[in-house]
């Protein structure tokens, strides 16, 4: 049975591409583009890993704002039993987000683009495969 990997990307173009490297490694891949519906997700699908992007948009002036870093926080306090795995990519810079991504609790972190090898390799590792 594959390995369940949920993509929390707000960018369309960016979505299907990652959707697409995924399954072409023999992942299942559920979607979600806002924080709200990462979290629901991620309760009710219990996927096996999640990549996260930390510059969400809601496109909702009214709406709740989640970055990338609420979704971890929520994710921390909501499936605390069992902890999935967060690797995130983001085009934020790295001079600012990583160490707060890795102490917010990310396994790994990729500025985009990132090479889908390296990506693969990192989502490997994280659920025990052999690369």
């Amino acid at each position: 049975m594959s390995k369940k990997i949920l993509v929390v990307e707000d960018e369309t173009f960016a979505q299907k591409a990652i959707r697409q490297v995924l399954e072409n490694n023999g992942y299942s891949v559920l979607t979600a583009a806002d924080g709200s519906t990462a979290v629901s997700f991620a309760v009710s699908e219990a996927p096996d890993l999640i990549i996260l992007d930390l510059g969400l948009d809601s496109g909702d002036p009214f709406a709740q704002q989640w970055d990338g870093f609420v979704v971890m926080d929520w994710l921390r306090r909501m499936t605390s039993e069992k902890r999935i795995p967060v690797i995130v990519l983001t085009a934020s810079d790295p001079a600012t987000t990583q160490q707060r991504a890795l102490e917010a609790g990310a396994i790994a972190f990729f500025q985009k683009p990132a090479d889908a090898d390296q990506l693969v390799a990192a989502i490997k590792t994280a659920l025990g495969e052999s690369h």
